[in-house]
């Protein structure tokens, strides 16, 4: 086997080493609970009716962390709306886990709103505390695979 072999074998089994051993996560006791991630909105219903989602929503991720902090950002697409442009994330805000699937979410020191979160398949479903709201997320992955090998953040 030549030197130029061997240095590329090496090479990509280096590469695929540093991939597979950067999972989200190596705490696992962390992510036992269902909302630590990343979400993007893809339905909602007022009384088991589906709507429009805000035109928005489908364009920005939300983030809850092991931490109980909650991040969002823009998901910059083509089809980008100008609108949201103008969208700030602020800092602050914070969630907790109250038990039977409940969730204390709040900006700050602000007694906040409580809501209810529970999986339908790898989905997330947040309701409202009147049970008349529902808005469903997916896993939001683009990105994170390359943000893991190359130790950057999108």
């Amino acid at each position: 086997m030549s030197i130029k072999k061997v240095i590329l074998f090496y090479g990509i089994m280096m590469a695929l080493l540093m991939f597979l051993s950067c999972s989200g996560d190596d705490n696992s006791e962390a992510q036992t609970d269902i909302i630590i991630g990343k979400w993007r909105a893809i339905e909602k219903y007022e009384s088991n009716i589906q709507v429009d989602l805000p035109i928005c929503l489908p364009h920005l991720y939300t983030e809850y962390t092991a931490d109980k902090s909650i991040r969002g950002d823009k998901i910059i697409t083509a089809d980008f709306p100008e609108e949201c442009g103008i969208i700030l994330f602020e800092l602050g805000w914070h969630w907790s886990n109250l038990g039977n699937n409940q969730y204390r979410i709040r900006y700050l020191e602000e007694e906040g709103q409580i809501v209810t979160f529970y999986k339908d398949g790898e989905n997330l479903v947040e309701e409202s505390s009147d049970g008349i709201t529902k808005t469903i997320f997916e896993p939001y992955y683009i990105g994170d695979a390359i943000a893991c090998l190359f130790n950057v953040a999108f």
